[in-house]
């Protein structure tokens, strides 16, 4: 899918706040395609795994399915995957090329305990749902939950592994969902801006604002994330029966703002070539200052800072 650079700057320029509201609008009419698809289908399953790569936008698209069903009259309970982690120093814990712990790898999960809920959940059985405490490295067992599917009633297990076989075979009949920026920029037939490079500004600014972490600390962490979505992510995203196109045709005006000058900072990092390349297509962009977009917008939700 391709949006055109002319169009973007041309609305930017002249009613910065209407083209928000059609991109915003064209979003949710998406998500309401994904209710839709899930209501249909509860006759055969009331789970939902809903996947995508890092930055896709996995967690607020899945609160905007969860309201969408709510008004349909289908109450969602939500479950994060990660909440599935093995411990770190599990000997058996998956380890990257060189060696460091990959928490991009499947089998990071406790892959039978998962496929044990998902089956015992559309049985209509109660399971315990885990909690893994990322600061402890560990399960938390204190704060574990019940849950338990009643009528008009399902759930949605969202992380990046949600489509992979290893949980698709163990309840084949979930309705699946697979979230991701699948449109690129184009200026005439030329790509001046990657549908990839957009989840790289969504990542950097995310993890600066909410994670403390700086533009060369996510830069280092890029190319093992790209690695695992290509053998442990894309592959399945043909299984799914429906895909949400979670790019908006003002986010990169909105990200120049923020990310330009942070990756212009830049002196030694393992990224330049695409540090190059992004840097170049941002100035194609007229810039939009986040802080003017709606608090309900995908971008404020999930990666630019509130208020």
């Amino acid at each position: 899918m391709r949006i055109e650079l002319s169009e973007i700057n041309h609305a930017i320029e002249t009613d910065p706040m209407g083209y928000v509201a059609q991109c915003d609008a064209l979003y949710n009419e998406r998500i309401a395609k994904a209710a839709d698809l899930v209501i249909s289908r509860l006759h055969e399953s009331r789970v939902i795994l809903l996947a995508g790569p890092s930055s896709s936008g996995k967690t607020t698209t899945a609160s905007r399915v969860k309201k969408a069903l709510a008004e349909r009259g289908v109450f969602a309970h939500m479950v994060s995957l990660d909440d599935y982690y093995r411990p770190k120093h599990d000997p058996d814990f998956p380890k990257t090329r060189k060696g460091d712990p990959d928490l991009e790898a499947p089998d990071a999960l406790d892959i039978d305990l998962l496929g044990q809920h998902l089956e015992l959940l559309d049985r209509g059985e109660e399971i315990l749902v885990p909690h893994f405490d990322f600061k402890r490295q560990s399960q938390a067992p204190e704060h574990f939950w019940r849950l338990k599917l009643h009528d008009q009633e399902t759930v949605i297990f969202e992380g990046i592994h949600g489509l992979n076989p290893i949980l698709t075979d163990k309840n084949p009949d979930a309705t699946r969902l697979f979230v991701s920026t699948a449109s690129s920029v184009y200026d005439e037939d030329v790509e001046v801006f990657d549908r990839v490079w957009m989840r790289v500004l969504r990542r950097i600014v995310r993890d600066y604002n909410y994670r403390a972490s700086s533009a060369e600390e996510t830069l280092g962490m890029w190319k093992n994330v790209r690695y695992g979505e290509k053998r442990f992510i894309s592959p399945y995203k043909k299984f799914a029966h429906y895909a949400i196109d979670s790019a908006h045709g003002y986010e990169v005006a909105a990200f120049r703002p923020i990310a330009e000058p942070m990756l212009q900072k830049l002196e030694e990092h393992p990224q330049p070539k695409l540090v190059d390349l992004i840097l170049e297509g941002l100035k194609s962009f007229t810039p939009l200052d986040p802080m003017t977009l709606p608090e309900t917008s995908l971008l404020r939700e999930e990666f630019l800072p509130k208020g």
